[in-house]
């Protein structure tokens, strides 16, 4: 509760900083938050073009209204709530013309890294997008449920079932994967796996060697 305050106490004395023209303050604002804010739009557009654009709407935005800032979550949760509004917002724009195959944009096997494994991006790009959406901001962007539920404006409850939901759906959709490898390729090369916690991923194999997947729950 104590560390709530002080934070609480901080993010709003840099926001009246920030709105009293201190440079400085308007620029830590940026540097501090723009990694978090690419990486969540990267992570939801599979596009690294768009999630730039994206990124500088996401500011743009949240200077036009830092005023209507209230200390009600951290200022970083706030950016990222604006950074989804934007997402949002593009993605209606493009949902009708975009196929599936496009919006996966499954990543080259051998640039892979984290959560982005060729396996992996496909059982993603199969899910609804709410559950989609909610995995990547708890397993990818580490948010707790508290945030993402601000960030999604939804309740705690919601979260915590969506996540049981996308843990469900994508281990289903993974052991489909794995069975159909198995029965194309040789059991002399079944020796190698990959390992999709919460946080990491290995990189993937070469497209000749099978691929397990596991996924690790962890209590909600």
């Amino acid at each position: 509760m104590q560390l709530t305050k002080r934070r609480y106490l901080r993010d709003n004395a840099w926001v009246s900083r920030i709105l009293k023209g201190d440079a400085a303050a308007g620029e830590r604002l940026v540097t501090e938050n723009y990694h978090r804010v690419y990486s969540l739009l990267r992570s939801l557009t599979a596009q690294r073009e768009v999630a730039e654009d994206l990124t500088q709407q996401t500011f743009t935005r949240a200077w036009q209204a830092l005023d209507s800032f209230r200390g009600e979550a951290r200022i970083s949760t706030w950016l990222c709530r604006i950074a989804y509004h934007e997402y949002a917002h593009w993605w209606r724009d493009r949902r009708e013309f975009a196929s599936l195959e496009e919006a996966a944009d499954v990543p080259d096997p051998k640039a892979a890294i984290g959560l982005k494994t060729v396996l992996f991006s496909r059982a993603l790009a199969q899910l609804s997008d709410d559950l989609r959406e909610t995995f990547l901001l708890h397993y990818e962007q580490e948010l707790g449920m508290a945030e993402i539920a601000v960030v999604l404006e939804i309740p705690a409850g919601t979260v915590k079932s969506r996540l049981f939901t996308a843990r469900n759906r994508l281990r289903d959709l993974l052991s489909d994967t794995v069975e159909s490898i198995d029965s194309t390729v040789s059991s002399e090369s079944i020796d190698s796996t990959v390992s999709v916690t919460e946080k990491t991923a290995t990189m993937p194999l070469p497209a000749s060697t099978p691929i397990y997947v596991t996924l690790e729950e962890k209590p909600l």
